[in-house]
């Protein structure tokens, strides 16, 4: 259950009071299903959905990336890129591009600019590495991921 600190709030007490049967009713509609928007909901239960068995795919695949690409393109575009970017900045270094003495992979990312100069020089940084690409798209058919593909 999520619950709302509001002893530093700027809102008075009885304003946030007064909302908190909307917050009720959009809750249950959410953890329903009944909300608007309904049909994209699959992060809702997705961290209790995980087993470690898909836990042990995805280190088996990172671990096989690391052994074998000294560089790995993230194709993505919107939440795909910006999800993928978000977590691996959280969990990284912010400096490991500098600093990496070939330890890990360099990351770089694809299809949240298809401009021509980028994909370019894009395309000839890579022709002397090896390199993985990690390819997200939610529906499989955004145009910016598949042109960076």
């Amino acid at each position: 259950m999520i619950r709302l600190e509001t002893t530093k709030a700027l809102v008075s007490a009885e304003k946030v009071a007064a909302l908190e049967s909307k917050v009720a009713e959009a809750q249950q509609a959410l953890e329903n299903g009944t909300c608007a928007g309904n049909d994209f909901l699959g992060w809702l239960h997705l961290p209790s959905s995980i087993t470690p068995e898909f836990l042990n795919e995805v280190q088996a695949c990172a671990d096989v990336m690391r052994a074998n690409c000294d560089t790995v393109v993230v194709a993505g575009i919107g939440g795909s890129y910006l999800g993928a970017r978000a977590v691996i900045e959280a969990l990284g270094n912010s400096f490991a591009w500098l600093t990496n003495k070939g330890e890990n992979p360099n990351i770089l990312f694809a299809g949240n600019n298809i401009g021509e100069d980028y994909l370019y020089e894009l395309t000839t940084y890579l022709k002397d590495k090896k390199f993985g690409l990690i390819n997200i798209s939610k529906s499989g058919t955004t145009t910016e991921t598949a042109l960076a593909f």
